[in-house]
């Protein structure tokens, strides 16, 4: 009789703990303003800061390949992974005061996590006995990280209000230490050799892969997610200026990732067959347009309709959630596409990290934007500012569209020819 393999059950709660760990969302938000009282443009440094980590996830990848921990390659370093994870909440929870303490513990867990997602994606290529297989377990993974989400996406909110910001840290704290233990269920076989590695070759064929479509796509992939983004002053305002509760943070949150499940569907059931330059030209097109209730609350344009900025929150959050699936996907199905054949791993890290880069410089310009325009919270100083916030947030969302000239020189390809065979995770 042959025994079931507990690796296969580690593999989706790994990622079912990363979902549930948005748990902290709101809490962090209310943290940051009302505990620490961090300036908006301190908020987006610290956003920015925290994506580091998973900007160097081939690292992870090449130590838990090259230097096995007790002759173990996998087991060691995702319980340490849970370790981080927790113990970065476990921070906030505690001993955090202080702008630099803050993101001391956001790096950790930050830290935590992207380790776990590179040993977890390690682990499903090593039980994948097929491309068919592979993909059955990366569309598993995606489900788990959205189930996780959901299941906690309201609760984010209440609890903040019940039993504050810090205890709220704590629960979530508690989450990681559960991907640790269920590392010691992995089936793992010592290993005694590490299998021969070239650095001179791996360059070679990396320098090789480097066509001109290519580097295209990178810098395409980077400017994308490197615009400005306008989100750290846009939910001071929410709370400030319309007096959002952290209970309907939560419900936007739930809103959000429900919505986020329905555009994946429709990017599988409706846009597969649709040329990637042609899906991102009208993603860009949409998201341009689709941000007009944001702008609604900040201008007060829903007076004008006789319906609660409540109301505009919500349908914004709904847009929004799907779009950023539609349009995310598409990002991962080009950067698989791009990997060439024998260093598929190491291109698509690569790719992932210039978009988690991006990401980074999205917040840092976002923080610069609402400096320059002298958006910011009640300081001890002087009250609140958003007068400029329009402003701030027409710049972020016209932004959007400074990729476009560069799709003539992206691959004509198509999401169906790969998005079944290439991971969506990593």
């Amino acid at each position: 009789m042959r025994r079931f393999d507990l690796s296969l059950l580690v593999i989706p709660f790994v990622y079912f703990i990363a979902g549930a760990t948005s748990l902290a969302g709101v809490a962090t938000t209310f943290f940051y303003k009302d505990d620490l009282h961090l300036g908006i443009a301190q908020v987006q440094i610290l956003a920015s800061i925290s994506i580091l980590p998973w900007s160097i996830k081939p690292l992870y990848g090449f130590l838990s390949d090259r230097l096995p921990l007790w002759r173990l390659r996998r087991k060691p370093y995702l319980f340490l992974a849970g370790l981080a994870g927790s113990g970065g909440y476990l921070l906030m929870a505690t001993i955090v005061h202080t702008f630099m303490s803050a993101v001391m513990a956001s790096l950790l867990s930050a830290l935590g996590f992207a380790l776990a997602d590179v040993i977890v994606d390690g682990i499903v290529a090593e039980r994948s006995r097929s491309q068919r297989e592979a993909g059955k377990l990366q569309v598993l993974c995606r489900a788990a990280l959205m189930t996780g989400a959901l299941l906690v996406a309201y609760l984010s909110g209440v609890l903040v209000e019940t039993i504050g910001a810090r205890n709220v840290f704590f629960v979530t704290g508690s989450l990681p230490l559960f991907t640790s233990l269920f590392a010691l269920l992995i089936t793992e076989k010592p290993s005694d050799t590490v299998s021969s590695f070239s650095l001179r070759s791996t360059i070679r064929s990396v320098r090789m892969a480097f066509t001109p479509a290519l580097l295209w796509s990178v810098l395409f992939l980077f400017l994308w997610r490197a615009t400005p983004t306008s989100g750290g002053a846009f939910s001071y305002f929410l709370i400030d200026e319309l007096h959002f509760t952290p209970e309907f943070f939560g419900r936007l949150s739930l809103v959000s990732n429900v919505t986020a499940i329905v555009g994946i569907l429709c990017f599988r059931k409706f846009l597969l067959r649709l040329s990637i330059k042609k899906l991102l030209f009208w993603v860009v097109m949409l998201s341009v347009v689709l941000s007009l209730p944001s702008l609604a609350l900040v201008y007060g344009w829903y007076t004008f309709f006789g319906v609660s900025p409540q109301f505009f929150a919500l349908a914004d959050t709904a847009v929004g959630g799907a779009l950023q699936e539609i349009g995310f996907l598409p990002l991962l199905v080009l950067a698989a596409r791009l990997c060439p054949k024998g260093i598929e791993a190491t291109m698509f890290a690569f790719l992932a990290s210039i978009m988690n880069i991006g990401l980074a410089v999205s917040d840092l310009g976002g923080a610069w934007l609402t400096t320059f325009f002298h958006v910011h919270a009640a300081i001890s100083s002087a009250p609140a500012d958003y007068a400029n916030l329009g402003i701030v947030m027409w710049i972020a969302i016209l932004s959007s569209v400074l990729p476009l000239p560069l799709l003539p020189f992206l691959p004509d390809v198509r999401a169906a020819e790969d998005f079944s065979k290439k991971p969506i995770l990593g």
